[in-house]
């Protein structure tokens, strides 16, 4: 007898995530306002969010700033990057020395290459672009 089986998370995905290491400054604001800067790296990524490791513990639903070091983005060149993402926190596991945050981008990185005519840079990252 077949008993259909729940679609696993992996095949829930809209992209495919690629397993590759990528390190960002992550930004954000505590609840009175004091700026939170923190480096950290990407485990993995696809077109619609991030697995970060990171050494803060961040709240779910905690709206970050993720920034690709300026010396990564000049040297790629590639024509409509993308080095600024806004990201959601939608889950938090710690591990024995960090933490693993799963995070969706406020916009699919596909979506925002496409759409985008100029270079989001990182070289003079807006206060703006702060989460409040």
């Amino acid at each position: 007898m077949n008993v259909p089986r729940p679609e696993s998370l992996a095949e829930r995905r809209e992209w495919d995530r690629l397993p590759i290491t990528i390190p960002f400054f992550v930004r954000s604001r505590k609840s009175n306002g004091e700026k939170v800067l923190e480096f950290a790296n990407a485990r993995d990524i696809s077109a619609g969010g991030v697995l970060l490791v990171t050494k803060r513990y961040w709240e779910t639903n905690t709206q970050i700033l993720l920034e690709v070091p300026i010396a990564l983005v000049n040297k790629a060149r590639l024509p409509h990057s993308v080095s600024v993402l806004n990201a959601t926190v939608l889950w938090v596991t710690p591990e024995r020395h960090y933490f693993l945050l799963g995070l969706r981008f406020a916009k699919p990185l596909i979506a925002a290459s496409a759409e985008s005519g100029s270079d989001l840079s990182a070289a003079n990252p807006s206060e703006d672009h702060l989460p409040e």
